[in-house]
């Protein structure tokens, strides 16, 4: 197998394990960077049916193959030799065999068998079925804006060199349009009347937001990439299951996830695991995370119930159920809620140490620039100044509320993820757009959900995503991840956890 490479430093990758699955068909190995020490994740499809470690599926028959074959041959023998008359015949084929025994003790046959026993080693090696591990195990694709009024576009196809650099006319007033009617979107889906409390939209209600969105797709992979066909083909068939968009913090507010390629086709989001990465922020080492035991969350949700016109039903009962879905898995995930009514309380619940730090509620703007969190005295705060004074960054922030990524400026549209990833936070979840309550808490349920099963943080949006998609008309649109997409937080449930604390639970 072609050694993989690297593609944030183009260093060596060592593999670290690897899992095949014979029910699902599947590979997974896990790799890591000799010089930056960065993890990787790679899936395959595995059709044969031995287990990838063996170099040729048919190798545990060959023994029996030989002894079948062998025992035939001597029974042949046996029976050649009973039919021969031993005062002429046998004699003369004993003689000739010892003749040729003594004759095989020549050094001569011992240079040849060794020739002919590498030749068949080599043979067997070039014949026997590798692990084809694709040649990106996690595809890069970089959004530029190239002045004077042109976008590039760097589609990486392999760890060690760029397949396809493109650059293209750029067209800001269609992408203004897209955001605003991607935004438009989001409104009128969330102050949609006819839905209950179970989030039931109507058939038309759903079809027609459908609709919208796939025009939007469609305007995405044609006029903002000035209609060429070439980008587009190369970013249908990429390698592999995940994919990490490069983009600049004035394009981040474009829904570069509804992307539709060609007409006819899927949304990118359903073709990939798709996460974002700024480009101002690479390079950027995510602070500590444990390796093992059970992951830990901090629940903020509904921190202004009470306050009249404040309140948020929806957030107290996703609360409820990711609660509940710790209770389920407590092995896996321990859930802890708390209210906290300042920035200086937050903190100190922050210093014990998280690895998932969950924000459901409503958002504010912040030191006049980036969307904040309201907090229970009323006053937002900006997220990234929570890690700071030497506060361990938790692994996940996950921002469930209405434009927990855009800041007041639109050409700052991924302030918070930058200054997030800055603190050292390796993923960051937020959405857009204005959100429907009730589409945000079933998302954020059917996201954990994926992450307790083992998947990766990209699969686990593309999980929610598809589980509400035909079900709410945008909600499943409005969320981006910003980090790794292999980045896996939960493992299997076979670990042990370790013995609960004093206190532990809900205030």
């Amino acid at each position: 197998m072609k050694r993989e490479r690297c593609p944030k430093c183009g260093g060596r990758l060592d593999v670290e394990g690897e899992s095949w699955s014979r029910a699902e068909g599947t590979v997974e190995r896990s790799f890591r960077c000799r010089a930056c020490g960065e993890r990787f994740g790679a899936s395959v499809r595995w059709t044969h049916p031995g287990s990838p470690s063996q170099r040729a599926p048919g190798k545990r028959r060959f023994p029996a193959l030989v002894l079948a074959w062998a025992s035939l041959a001597l029974m042949v023998l046996w029976v050649v030799l009973r039919s021969l008359d031993y005062g002429s015949v046998r004699v003369a084929v004993y003689g000739a065999l010892a003749r040729g025994a003594e004759a095989f003790l020549h050094p001569a046959w011992a240079v040849l068998l060794l020739g002919l026993a590498a030749f068949l080693f080599l043979v067997a090696r070039k014949r026997s079925v590798p692990l084809a591990v694709p040649a990106a195990v996690a595809p890069a694709v970089q959004f530029r804006a190239e002045p004077p009024g042109m976008i590039s576009v760097v589609v990486a196809g392999s760890r060690d060199a760029v397949a396809r650099d493109s650059v293209l006319e750029r067209n800001p007033l269609e992408e203004e349009r897209v955001v605003e009617a991607f935004h438009a979107l989001a409104q009128k889906s969330a102050s949609f009347a006819g839905a209950n409390e179970s989030g039931g939209f109507s058939r038309a209600q759903i079809d027609d937001a459908q609709r919208e969105l796939y025009a939007l797709g469609l305007a995405i992979g044609s006029t903002l990439l000035g209609g060429s066909s070439e980008v587009a083909d190369a970013l249908v068939d990429l390698p592999g299951d995940h994919l990490q968009l490069g983009v600049q913090a004035e394009l981040s507010g474009i829904p570069w996830e509804l992307m539709v390629a060609r007409t006819g086709g899927e949304f990118l989001w359903q073709l990939f695991s798709v996460t974002r990465q700024l480009r101002d922020t690479a390079g950027v080492r995510p602070g500590p995370s444990r390796l093992g035991g059970r992951r830990r969350m901090l629940l903020l949700a509904n921190l202004e119930a009470g306050v009249s016109g404040r309140e948020l039903p929806a957030a107290e009962r996703e609360a409820a159920d990711l609660l509940e879905l710790g209770a389920t898995r407590p092995d896996l995930l321990r859930v802890v809620r708390k209210s906290p009514r300042s920035a200086d309380e937050l903190r100190v619940l922050l210093a014990e140490g998280f690895d998932v730090l969950h924000f459901a509620g409503h958002t504010g703007v912040a030191d006049g620039v980036e969307r904040g969190w309201v907090l229970g005295d009323g006053t937002p705060v900006s997220p990234a100044e929570l890690f700071s004074d030497g506060v361990r960054a938790p692994t996940l922030v996950f921002a469930n509320a209405c434009s927990s990524n855009p800041s007041a400026r639109r050409e700052s549209v991924a302030d918070a993820a930058r200054a997030l990833m800055l603190a050292g936070v390796p993923a960051y979840l937020c959405t857009l757009a204005e959100l429907h309550d009730v589409g945000s808490a079933a998302f954020s349920v059917a996201f954990y959900r994926a992450i307790l099963g083992g998947g990766s943080l990209g699969a686990a949006v593309t999980a929610a995503r598809t589980a509400l998609l035909g079900r709410h008309p945008i909600t499943w649109a409005n969320y981006v991840l910003y980090g790794d997409p292999t980045l896996t937080l939960c493992g299997s449930s076979s670990g042990h956890s370790p013995a609960k604390k004093p206190g532990d639970g809900s205030d």
